[in-house]
């Protein structure tokens, strides 16, 4: 998820190898081809476990001293309702929550590399069957709504603490500066041939290996264009010379609106302020300035 890019002057297709579908060890082995991958540090993380999550953040947070673009894209997608060892819904938890903590963690070294970014891989499903999420509350996170409406309700969210971020950043919270980095920008890939359409299939069963076999061959290829918003968002000057805070972008590096759900500001906050006492309720007291919690 931690990318260290200077630019975005190369071709994906022809650059990075394909690592959708990936372990650690098969992803370094794929990258092997395209140059000394001793370069790379791979860490595991397991997002369904709190502590463990919270263990890997403080590890970066010390041996990290400069973080140009943190890309949250680690995600589950439409799939069976599961709650981890923390309680807490599969979705929610490893899309939202887990990530934002190791976001918060890492937002020292962020705020101290210029020009960083902190990308949320959110997606047009964020827009859909949304309008009834409150996000009032754990009981409400952790109701089985249906495969498809807990992935779409945590790409809501995703969209809304990116735009959060930035209103608090205006107020200096977070140890943040107004007009200063890092930038919050959330983005669509695009319909992408990655494995998440297995847990529809293991979902809908039958009917959902019907729909991901009709839809598969209409998807891009995640290396190739899936990863092109997120790229943009992490590596273009774009972002500095245009001020491209709190946005959404889509393929291809185009800045679009989002949903009315999502521009809702009590929204925003009321997901963030979810997000804050949970992990603190779970973790105890958080290494990081709060709002909520």
């Amino acid at each position: 998820m931690v990318l260290g890019l200077g630019s975005n002057k190369f071709d994906p297709s022809k650059d990075i190898g394909d690592l959708s579908g990936k372990h650690i060890h098969e992803a370094e082995e794929a990258l092997q081809k395209y140059g000394d991958i001793s370069r790379i540090t791979s860490i595991q993380i397991e997002l369904e476990d709190l502590r463990q999550t919270a263990e890997v953040a403080q590890k970066l947070a010390s041996d990290v001293t400069r973080l140009d673009a943190l890309v949250l894209n680690a995600g589950l997608g439409v799939g069976v309702y599961n709650e981890t060892k923390d309680g807490i819904d599969s979705h929610y938890q490893v899309n939202v929550l887990a990530q934002h903590h190791l976001m918060m963690t890492l937002l020292p070294v962020l705020i101290k590399t210029p020009e960083s970014r902190v990308v949320f891989q959110s997606s047009e499903f964020h827009r859909i069957n949304t309008g009834s999420v409150k996000f009032a509350d754990l009981a409400e996170i952790n109701q089985d709504v249906g495969a498809a409406n807990l992935y779409n309700r945590t790409k809501l969210g995703q969209v809304l603490l990116a735009k959060s971020l930035v209103r608090h950043k205006q107020q200096s919270h977070y140890g943040l500066s107004p007009s200063a980095a890092p930038y919050f920008i959330a983005t669509h890939p695009g319909g992408v041939s990655t494995d998440q359409p297995k847990q529809a299939e293991e979902a809908f069963g039958t009917l959902g290996k019907i729909g991901v076999a009709a839809v598969r061959p209409f998807m891009k290829d995640p290396t190739d264009e899936g990863c092109r918003p997120a790229l943009f968002a992490a590596t273009s000057e774009d972002v500095v010379k245009e001020n491209l805070d709190g946005v959404y972008v889509i393929p291809d590096r185009k800045v679009t609106d989002v949903s009315s759900n999502a521009k809702d500001e009590g929204l925003q906050e009321q997901c963030l302020r979810l997000t804050e006492t949970l992990l603190a309720e779970k973790l105890g007291k958080l290494p990081y300035q709060t709002v909520y919690a």
